[in-house]
């Protein structure tokens, strides 16, 4: 089996606090997100000091991602990395990044269809 070679940067942000502490205790965010919602970063205001795995989010977020793709990367469960994005929304760190696909063509979903058929 082949395996992967973790980011070491995201390898010791996921592995220094319990998910208990990382949330404060908290078990639901804020925000409504969904494993596909995107984020994206927005500078951080200067008054707040952001710990490392927030900080980890924002520059992770330089691009938009998906929450559970930051949960993978970060090493956290999806309902931790909901929480801590949450609260960087709340501080105005991070937006939920706006999303131009209308979803699948109707040409699409008939090809589709009519190769799952064809198996």
């Amino acid at each position: 089996m082949v395996r992967s070679h973790p980011d070491p940067a995201a390898e010791a942000v996921g592995s220094r606090l319990r998910p208990y502490t990382l949330t404060g205790g908290r078990t639901r965010p804020d925000y409504p997100l969904q494993l596909d919602t995107f984020l994206a970063a927005r500078p951080a205001p200067a008054d707040v000091e952001l710990g490392p795995e927030s900080e980890w989010i924002r520059l992770l977020c330089a691009t938009p991602r998906a929450v559970a793709e930051l949960a993978s990367s970060l090493g956290q469960p999806v309902q931790v990395v909901k929480i801590l994005a949450s609260d960087l929304l709340h501080l105005q760190a991070l937006v939920v990044a706006e999303q131009n696909d209308d979803g699948p063509t109707r040409e699409l979903l008939e090809t589709v269809l009519v190769r799952l058929r064809a198996l």
